[in-house]
């Protein structure tokens, strides 16, 4: 197992920095530049006649960063090994997660190579070199690794709300309208410190019908239209960057018939209230994120 020598240390793939690592080799990081946040995208057109511009909203966007620094091995096979590692990290073209740890914190940013090469230069005495890693994320907020829930809780019982009308009209006799005991629904309170927004991941354990959230606060909603069985997990995953609606891992995205989607602001948090009939059960799992 890795030796941290120096914090903060980093971990993509396997390999790792500010480490001695399990061969004898010491990876330390002399430059970076993923402690600064992302840029903004700016949506701005200069008013043609008038003062400024006029504006929509901004956004952060993807980020390019690199790390460089050097690596001494034992010997000259040791430096060896050490590159092919290193050139190793990114096999297939796939994001793998940077894991930053600071003694505080452990945060990772989902990367890629960037377009351009790995640098490696080698040493005059052949134990070592200097390396520099150009790192892409279309994604660009670092998430806490710890993963945040609300509930599970358990749906019970079939909605009764409404107007009865069976009985052929209002029956005001004993004190109003009488809408019955719900019993189908909850809240699930979802908070994020960080300085970025996020997204959550609702999971529905089955037997439930029509499971539908929604944000009070801004009218959002989600909206599934279908039933999931006894022993069967719908999961609709709301992040932009991962969006997806699976049922047992089949798509379903086109039974979504609302799709507004509940962001978790930086800084907040929202309230989102949930219905259905069933007598399954509801989690929300998500991620406090950074820029």
């Amino acid at each position: 197992m890795a030796t941290p020598v120096i914090l903060p240390t980093y971990s993509v793939g396997g390999w790792s920095a500010n480490v001695d690592d399990d061969f004898g080799c010491r990876w330390v990081v002399t430059a970076q530049t993923l402690h600064g946040g992302a840029s903004r995208k700016l949506h701005a057109t200069e008013r043609p006649f008038g003062m400024g511009a006029y504006r929509a909203r901004s956004y952060l966007s993807a980020r390019s960063d690199t790390v460089q620094g050097w690596c001494q091995a034992p010997d000259f096979a040791g430096a060896v090994a050490a590159r092919d590692r290193l050139l190793g990290v990114f096999p297939d073209g796939t994001q793998l997660a940077l894991v930053k740890t600071d003694g505080i914190s452990t945060r990772q940013l989902l990367v890629e190579l960037d377009s351009t090469a790995i640098k490696i230069e080698g040493w005059a005495d052949a134990q070592g070199f200097d390396w520099q890693l150009p790192f892409y994320a279309a994604d660009p907020r670092w998430l806490d690794t710890t993963v945040q829930t609300a509930g599970p809780f358990t749906v019970i019982g079939t909605a009764t709300d409404g107007l009865d009308w069976g009985s052929g009209g209002l029956d005001w006799a004993n004190g109003g309208l009488d809408w019955g005991s719900s019993g189908n629904g909850g809240v699930l309170s979802l908070n994020n410190p960080g300085t970025a927004p996020t997204w959550p991941v609702f999971t529905i354990a089955g037997p439930l019908t029509n499971p539908t959230f929604t944000n009070p606060a801004t009218g959002d909603v989600i909206s599934y239209t279908g039933t999931i069985e006894a022993g069967q997990t719908l999961v609709i995953d709301t992040s932009p960057f991962t969006r997806s609606v699976a049922l047992n891992g089949v798509d379903r995205f086109g039974f979504l018939a609302s799709a507004q989607w509940i962001e978790i602001p930086p800084g907040g948090q929202v309230t989102v209230q949930f219905s259905g009939t069933g007598a399954g059960t509801v989690t929300a799992t998500w991620q406090y994120a950074y820029n």
